[in-house]
């Protein structure tokens, strides 16, 4: 599934039981403390559980503890506060893919699955040995399907180039040769592009239809 940017990329731990208490009963409320410690110690027990610390609270509790070590001649330090803590790391945001989307990429791909399988085993199943694409006559329709279809784009192309050099001047009057030659380069690459676009679709489509279509194979044996 796609992911977006990681909108807050700082990270975040849920203080356990023990830190809590500690920061309850012995940190002291000062201009300098921290937002997140000091609504710890104005919560509630319920409401503490959703509280988070940034590594910037926990700098700010590793400079308490040092002179709460020196105050107080007790030997507490910040990891044993941080003992059974969970770290939650900044996660992308993932969106969901649209299902018609995925329903199609699921389809193409069975059916490319099922295209190769049976290449594979063309040559040990008499029952698809002789597979509709190995025949001359789809071979065959296959070749003027494309015919056509390049048929149609240089028809398309040329009448394009002609309603741009000879149509617009019927329309308009008369104009500098120039300038209805550059009118009739611009409609022929206009049509070219949208007919180069619609013609790789279609021939897209035409080969997963074949596969799509194509007889299932048999098995090889019963179970």
């Amino acid at each position: 599934m796609p992911v977006e940017s990681i909108e807050d990329p700082s990270i975040k731990i849920k203080p356990n039981k023990k830190l809590i208490e500690f920061i309850c009963k012995n940190v002291k409320k000062t201009s300098s403390t921290p937002a997140a410690i000091t609504a710890l110690k104005k919560s509630t027990k319920d409401k503490q559980k959703d509280i988070l610390l940034k590594l910037d609270d926990l700098r700010w509790l590793n400079k308490y503890l040092e002179e709460y070590r020196t105050n107080h001649m007790e030997s507490i330090y910040l990891h044993e506060l941080l003992e059974e803590d969970d770290i939650r790391l900044p996660t992308p945001k993932v969106t969901p893919r649209n299902p018609e989307l995925e329903a199609r990429t699921q389809k193409l791909k069975a059916q490319q699955n099922a295209m190769k399988y049976r290449a594979m085993t063309k040559n040990v199943d008499t029952t698809t040995k002789n597979l509709p694409e190995d025949t001359i006559s789809y071979q065959m329709k296959q070749i003027n399907k494309q015919l056509i279809a390049v048929a149609q784009f240089i028809f398309s192309v040329l009448a394009g180039f002609a309603f741009g050099f000879v149509g617009l001047e019927l329309i308009v009057g008369t104009l500098d040769f120039g300038f209805r030659l550059l009118l009739g380069i611009i409609c022929a690459l206009v049509i070219a592009l949208a007919e180069i676009y619609f013609l790789a679709i279609k021939l897209n489509e035409d080969a997963y239809d074949a596969a799509s279509t194509a007889p299932p194979h048999k098995k090889l044996h019963q179970e």
